[in-house]
């Protein structure tokens, strides 16, 4: 299996402040990974990092075989969709025009979209559940219907990689197993390979195989959820209580 995203001494951080070092992580296609942390442990930054918002630091990324920062901006967007936290604030602009953003990587210089571009939008709506929306303006949306539509917009851009910084975040209980099932889907059915990240620890360790840590002032760490489980790397890198920690191994392991 051939890598699509390779990380080699990958230092991240901001200016000369680092945050994380020595990331080292290869990825294949059908990978799929949750990447766990408290607040300020680096999980945006890693993003921001890896789809070029920022430079690293030191070390360096490759995407499908070449060094991230040799691609154009168009190029790296037909490889690499991404939904960061930030949303569209302009009042105006209803679902289709957000979703169909994602497009941009292969229309022509005026933005122009074909019939296939179309049928993309209207299919990633129908997958994340939301076709329905579809006229509706993004700003009269609640949070979930908003976090749904970036989603589609992340679809819409068919990649090979999908990164998604807190996807489940404003989304009830019933949408995040949806969205964990849909996750799960795209990685199998469509080799799609996807990095997100998320605070639902107990719903990762029941739906995902396959964990990065970050925390401050400790190393990076990957592997599998019910190994790092077991080993009470996710005890000592969350402070878990022991008693809350033997019910993670009861239900989880």
């Amino acid at each position: 299996m051939s890598d699509i995203l390779k990380t080699i001494s990958l230092t991240i951080g901001y200016g000369d402040k680092t945050v994380v070092s020595d990331i080292n992580v290869t990825l294949g296609k059908g990978d799929i990974i949750a990447l766990i942390g408290p607040n300020g442990a680096g999980k945006s930054t890693l993003f921001k990092t890896f789809s070029s918002h920022i430079k690293p630091i030191g070390g360096k990324i490759e995407l499908c075989g070449k060094d991230i920062s040799l691609y154009s901006n168009k190029e790296r967007a037909k490889l690499l969709g991404i939904v960061l936290t930030e949303r569209p604030d302009d009042m105006f602009l209803k679902v289709f025009d957000v979703v169909a953003a994602g497009r941009y990587p292969y229309t022509d210089m005026f933005g122009n979209l074909t019939e296939n571009d179309e049928n993309e939008i209207k299919a990633s709506l129908e997958l994340v559940g939301i076709k329905n929306l579809i006229d509706r303006v993004f700003n009269t949306l609640s949070d979930g219907e908003k976090q749904k539509v970036m989603i589609a917009k992340a679809i819409a851009q068919n990649t090979p990689v999908i990164m998604l910084d807190e996807p489940t975040a404003f989304l009830d209980y019933p949408s995040k197993i949806e969205l964990f099932s849909l996750l799960k889907r795209l990685a199998k059915e469509q080799e799609k390979t996807i990095i997100f990240s998320s605070h639902d620890l107990e719903l990762l360790l029941r739906y995902t195989d396959n964990l990065w840590i970050l925390a401050k002032d400790k190393p990076f760490v990957s592997g599998k959820s019910q190994q790092l489980l077991k080993d009470g790397v996710i005890k000592d890198y969350f402070g878990i209580k022991d008693s809350d920690n033997e019910f993670l191994l009861k239900e989880n392991v």
